[in-house]
């Protein structure tokens, strides 16, 4: 009972991805960073890169400010839906860490260390994630999920749920 204890109490203390979605029309796309500590997380000392068709190119964003305890970070493509530029943080410009594919490795790092990651580094696939794939798909991070995974191959695949595309109803928020 004391080491349950202990673990009911343990949490996470490190930001990680909530939410990716690529939907129709080809700019309706975001994803979501969550903040599950109870301290805010000062995001300059992260980035996001994106490693485009198995290599062929990158994209890299700095992140900046601060993100309040249980609170999520929401970065889209210049072009999306209004509903997604509404609960956006940043919408950034062609080409963009934004402007990925169901095919393209997109990692959080904090410094050098990739501490999260969605696919796999310099392979070009068709992301399977849970019952569907990456591509043309809204992925949510299961309640389950308390941290950052970058197990892609084994584990962080069975940590998402996922919809159909253009599904946006849980943009801006995460348990």
């Amino acid at each position: 009972l004391i080491v349950f204890s202990f673990a009911a109490n343990a949490q996470c203390t490190e930001i990680f991805f909530s939410e990716y979605s690529e939907g129709s029309f080809g700019n309706n796309k975001y994803m979501e960073i969550y903040n599950p500590s109870n301290a805010a997380i000062d995001l300059s000392a992260y980035s996001i890169v994106q490693i485009g068709n198995g290599g062929i190119y990158t994209n890299v964003f700095a992140l900046y400010g601060s993100l309040a305890s249980n609170d999520v970070f929401v970065f889209c493509a210049d072009q999306a839906d209004g509903a997604i530029l509404a609960l956006a943080d940043t919408a950034l410009g062609y080409p963009s860490i934004a402007h990925f594919t169901g095919d393209d490795c997109v990692m959080l790092l904090k410094g050098t260390d990739t501490i999260d990651q969605l696919g796999k580094r310099r392979v070009r696939e068709n992301w399977v994630v849970g019952t569907g794939t990456a591509q043309n798909h809204t992925l949510v991070r299961k309640m389950s999920v308390e941290g950052p995974d970058t197990a892609w191959s084994s584990t962080a695949v069975m940590g998402w749920d996922v919809y159909a595309s253009n599904t946006w109803s849980y943009i801006g928020s995460h348990n």
